[in-house]
């Protein structure tokens, strides 16, 4: 069965220049079997630059599309 996404939302805000809003939109799109191990770092990247990016608890979706 192919991996799908459903609900993808769109990241607003970039984290920093190789972290666009418009890359972690598509990272997040991406389903998690079919990620690289690169965009597999850009996401671990981007976590350790959040307050809350180490929290078990959270979710990635939570901390990169909610943020205001």
């Amino acid at each position: 069965m192919a991996a799908t996404t459903a609900g993808t939302k769109t990241v607003t805000h970039a984290l920093a220049p190789h972290l666009s809003a418009a890359t972690l939109t598509t990272l997040l799109a991406t389903p998690l079997e079919n990620l690289t191990i690169g965009q597999l770092d850009q996401i671990c990247d981007a976590l350790t630059r959040l307050p809350d990016g180490e929290t078990p608890a959270r979710t990635i979706g939570s901390l990169l599309i909610d943020r205001k």
